[in-house]
Formats: structure tokens, sequence, C-alpha cells
């Protein structure tokens, strides 16, 4: 009687303990008013589409970004996808998570190298993509052909650059596995670092921390990287379940974390929406906590890095804003308060775009000239009937150009032009014309007949 009363009273403890730890469990990773962006998965479709949304409610996620149209993903059809599924996107993929999920699921495209023919996309095409709702583009070279020798390729990532369409996910050669490196990846891994070289104004996220993010020895280089080239960001896609224990040292790689904050970004590389609740819980208690723990994919388990929550913001979701276009207004649409710069960084590199309300002066009615901005400027200038004038960037999104400016303007519509520019010299000029209208009775007096 006794042994039964012991037996069943530890196991009530137990089954008391395991649902105090899952409570627990739940405190360490409660509600947030931090946003995160999972920039770097790979979905099959839209079959895959509701459950990584039900998955990122359950772990804290906001937004995904899915690498559409490689090789290894099934299109909507079931078949292997290709340039002509990618093709589909915007007008079925994009319009279902518009409609059904929210916008929470944004897209890149393919962007494979063929050694005969170089990549998939045309600079013209590359030209379309922002505007039919894409948000980069994922190239994968993948150790097949050095990045500079890829038919086709430097007029198209100058056009990215152009467009403010970063390389997501750019991923270069393979350094090897666990029995051993590839001697070949130094070879593309620096000739893809003179890509970056060639093409300033691109920005560049390197896939899996560029493969550097695994151990002390890849982290010294990697530094040295980032401080060269302003346009290299990395993600930290699978690069905690491939640490080597051996030549690891956390405590130096939360200092690299913390030093760098502005240059990472946070990604799961998850296929098929397989990762999980479960398994981007243990990811964020590598980044959140210093639990021992083995992250996303299973690996070696080491300590978390605990980062702080400034550091956080940059790799879940600041980065994402500064970098890839409509995160920041998905997110804002979602009620986080993103605004333009976040301690000392701002949205530097992405093209300004800039637009202009229109305006009618009436008699005795002196308005501001206003429009929209996409990122801070470094000069906005404002171009009416032959004349310069000097806008002001409210730094809220907005510019205007005050209504003194506009005093004497003979009655006429006019066109009003609007070129920002920004601080890594990506200009950006109005779409519209005939904005501004003013009035008979706004005008200068006109002459009696």
């Amino acid at each position: 009687m006794n042994t039964k009363r012991t037996t069943r009273a530890a196991l009530c403890l137990w089954v008391t303990l395991t649902v105090s730890a899952s409570a627990d469990q739940q405190v360490i990773y409660p509600p947030s008013a931090m946003p995160r962006v999972d920039m770097h998965t790979h979905m099959d479709a839209k079959a895959q589409y509701a459950k990584a949304i039900d998955d990122m409610d359950q772990w804290g996620g906001t937004i995904s970004i899915t690498l559409a149209g490689l090789f290894w993903v099934k299109d909507n059809g079931g078949n292997n996808a290709s340039p002509a599924s990618v093709k589909q996107i915007p007008g079925n993929d994009m319009v279902y998570v518009k409609e059904k999920l929210d916008n929470r699921i944004l897209f890149v495209p393919g962007a494979f190298t063929i050694p005969s023919a170089g990549i998939w996309w045309s600079v013209d095409e590359i030209k379309t993509f922002k505007d039919q709702g894409f948000v980069g583009l994922k190239l994968w070279p993948h150790g097949a052909i050095l990045s500079s020798k890829i038919p086709l390729i430097h007029e198209q990532l100058d056009e990215a650059g152009r467009q403010g369409m970063p390389l997501v996910g750019y991923h270069t050669g393979d350094p090897g596995n666990k029995d051993g490196n590839s001697p070949a990846f130094p070879k593309f891994e620096d000739d893809t670092i003179e890509v970056v070289k060639a093409h300033p104004q691109t920005t560049f996220i390197f896939a899996h921390g560029l493969f550097m993010l695994e151990n002390d020895q890849g982290m010294d280089k990697l530094a040295g990287i980032l401080e060269r080239h302003p346009n290299v960001f990395v993600d930290v896609a699978f690069t905690h379940n491939a640490r080597h224990p051996a030549d690891y040292t956390v405590s130096k790689a939360r200092e690299f974390y913390i030093k760098y904050r502005d240059r990472i970004l946070f990604g799961s590389d998850v296929f098929a929406a397989g990762g999980g609740a479960d398994g981007f819980l243990n990811e964020r208690k590598v980044l959140e906590t210093n639990q021992v723990t083995n992250g996303l994919h299973g690996g070696p388990k080491l300590e978390g890095f605990k980062l702080p929550d400034p550091v956080l913001n940059h790799i879940y979701y600041w980065n994402a804003v500064r970098l890839i276009p409509r995160v920041r207004q998905v997110l804002e649409a979602r009620n986080f308060k993103i605004g333009y710069e976040l301690g000392n960084f701002k949205c530097d590199r992405l093209p300004p775009d800039v637009t202009v309300n229109k305006l009618t002066l009436g008699s005795g009615q002196p308005a501001d000239l206003t429009g929209t901005l996409g990122g801070l400027t470094d000069s906005l200038v404002v171009e009416i009937a032959g004349k310069v004038y000097q806008g002001v960037d409210n730094l809220d999104g907005t510019w205007k150009l005050p209504a003194d400016k506009l005093a004497g303007l003979p009655a006429g519509t006019y066109d009003v032009k609007v070129t920002a520019t920004n601080s890594i010299g990506l200009v950006r000029t109005d779409s519209t014309t005939n904005e501004l209208t003013v009035a008979a009775s706004a005008g200068k007096s006109q002459p009696t007949k």
C-alpha cells in the first residue's frame, strides 16, 4: 500500500514538474513586441504556407521569406520549380498569401546559375521584380562555377543594386562536411568577395554565415570581410547546427554577434515548412538564453549566447527592414513601430522610393507640397517649372516642400519632379506627372484685357 502511494505520489510529482517545465518554457518565450523575420526558408508552394503561419504563431515568428523557384522545391503543380513556375507567383501565390494569410509570406525568385547560360533572369526581368512584389534575388552558384565567371551576371547584379533588390541567400561554394573541408572552397569564397567589390551598390546577404560562423578562425576571417565591405551581410541559417565544438568559443561568438549586430540576419533554412515550433524555440534558445541546446536542425549541444535585446532587435528584424523591400511595410501593417533608424543604424541600403501627393492650391489656401519616401535621404531635390528647391525629409517616411516655396506660381498645372538620393548614392525619381494645380485665383494676378 505504501509503495503504491509512493509510486503514485512520484508519478503525480513527475506530471506536475512536466507541466511546470512546459509552463516555464512559455515564460521564457513570452509574447513580445519584437517581431521576428525568418528571411531564409524554402517552402513547397501553397500547400505549405498555412502550416508555416501556424508554426510561426507558436514560436513567435512574424514574417517568413521563401526562396522560391529552386530545383528541389515543388511548384503548385507538384513539379520541380522552374522560371516558368516563378513567373506564376505574383498572380497566384502572392494573391493567395494576401487574401488568406495577411501578407505574412514574402517571395524571392531563385536565380540559379547554369554554367553554359548564366543566371535565369535577364536585366529587363530584374527591373520588373520589385513592382511585381518580389523582395530580392536568390543566387546559388553552389561551387559549380566561380561567381565572376558566370555568364550574364555582372549587368544583372548592377541592376539588382539599382532596383534595391538584395541578393537574399547568396549561396557560394560549400566548404565541405564533418569529414573534411573542400579544398576548392577558399577559391570560390575569395572569388565571391571579388564580385562584391565590383558591385558596391548591390547588397549581398550570404547564406549560412558565409560558412564562417562555425569556428573561431572563420569568425576572424568574416570580421575582416565585414570591415572592408559594407555591402556584405550574412544570415545564420543552419550555422548553429554546424558549429565545430573543438574550434568554437561561445564567448567569442557572442562578442562577434554583438559587435556585428547590424550585419547579421535571422534565417532558418527550413524546407517545406517542416521546422516545427519546437525546433524554432530551440533556435531562439541559442540566441536569447544561455541554455545548452542543439538549435533548430540538431547538432552539437552548446551554450546559448543570451544576446541583449538591442542585438536581438537587429538580428530578428531591423536588418531585414534595412535591406529587404516590403518588410517594414508588412511589419507596420501588423502594428509594429519600425521607423527608419535603430540606434545609429538607418535604412541606407534600400533606394529611397519617392511619391508625390496631388495638390490643388486655391485662393487663400497655402499648403505644403508633400509625398512619401521609402527610406532616409541625403539629398531631396524638388523641381517645378524649371526651378529647383531643397525638399525636407521628415524622417518618418514623408517629405514636404513648405508652402512659401509655392507662393507666386502662375495659375496652371505643373509636373513635380522629385529626386531622392540616399547615403550610398542610390537614386529614385517619382514616376507621376502633373501633380500640382494652381487655380487662377491662387496664382499671380492675371492681366485684364
